[in-house]
């Protein structure tokens, strides 16, 4: 299958990433990979346009793809791995703080994905996901499942901290942070129970009675103690009321605000880049494949815009235009 050349180098450095990867998925998720960096389109006929058209006419390179998303050996956590712990050990070689967002987007009238990125500058990239067939939330089993497959890969001594909405806030998952040695910022609903110092008080409460947060707190007579930190800004109609490991305070609080990156990112996979939800395709392990060709490309697309933000840089600092 003649090549183009954007697609030759994603495969060619694949290849380098995972040498012992079988031959023919690495090609097909190269070409898929390329296709669409170049028409920026998750619409399998538009992909299917796209293909090099040494593959057949325009049925046999629809099918190609369908082969491609039906293969149940692609391994998606095998490959995603090998383009997220490049970044994280090079934040780690930087003595940085690995900064992960977990959350729950939804794809179409059936499917939603819940995932996991790391944050790599101003930006999120995928590191994990897991697709499922609900309107509803995605729960804890699933999160579990999927911070152990990346924990797992993880090097050894980094520090990390997990950056999760609301909509995670559970003793499990805090509970888990803790277990992992994970540093966390989680916000809480407003509506929770909270037995601190011998008295009970609301999540919502703390706000107003303890407005500098709250140190070893139980979270729902669950057993697991963590302490609570508050912000409440002006000309924001909510506070934020966020479970932390560290000391409350503004700062820490602050935190929180790095899991942002992720909903950037979910923008890129959907409505202002590829057009996740327009695929039409409704098996979630299909979808699983799809987001890993996505996420292929958005690993390039970052590191391509990397690359000339140095360039620029290095022009700039000699003068150049």
């Amino acid at each position: 299958m003649k090549r183009s050349g954007l697609i030759a180098a994603i495969e060619a450095d694949f290849s380098g990433r995972l040498p012992g990867y079988h031959k023919s998925r690495r090609e097909g998720l190269s070409a898929l990979a390329g296709v669409m960096l170049e028409v920026r389109s998750a619409n399998l006929m538009e992909l299917a346009a796209g293909l090099p058209r040494a593959i057949g006419a325009a049925d046999d390179r629809y099918q190609y793809i369908e082969r491609q998303l039906m293969n149940p050996a692609t391994g998606c956590d095998d490959v995603i791995k090998s383009y997220g712990f490049e970044v994280v050990t090079r934040l780690a070689a930087h003595g940085e703080t690995i900064i992960l967002q977990i959350d729950q987007s939804h794809i179409n009238a059936v499917n939603e994905v819940l995932m996991v990125s790391v944050r790599a500058g101003k930006r999120a990239l995928p590191i994990g996901w897991r697709v499922r067939s609900t309107q509803g939330n995605i729960g804890f089993g699933v999160q579990e499942e999927l911070l152990d497959s990346i924990k797992a890969w993880l090097p050894e001594g980094v520090a990390v901290l997990l950056a999760a909405d609301r909509f995670y806030g559970t003793s499990a998952l805090i509970g888990w942070c803790q277990k992992a040695k994970w540093g966390y910022r989680i916000r809480l609903k407003g509506n929770l129970t909270l037995a601190h110092q011998g008295g009970e008080l609301s999540t919502g409460e703390v706000i107003s009675q303890c407005p500098d947060g709250i140190v070893g707190a139980e979270l729902c007579g669950s057993g697991v103690i963590t302490n609570i930190g508050t912000l409440h800004e002006k000309g924001h109609k909510e506070a934020w009321i966020i479970a932390m490991d560290a000391k409350p305070s503004r700062y820490t609080v602050l935190d929180y605000g790095m899991r942002w990156g992720i909903e950037t990112m979910f923008s890129d996979f959907k409505s202002r880049g590829f057009g996740l939800m327009q695929s039409q395709i409704k098996k979630p392990e299909r979808l699983e494949r799809l987001i890993l060709v996505m996420s292929i490309a958005l690993y390039w697309a970052v590191s391509c815009g990397a690359f000339a933000e140095q360039q620029d840089a290095e022009n700039g600092s000699k003068g150049g235009l």
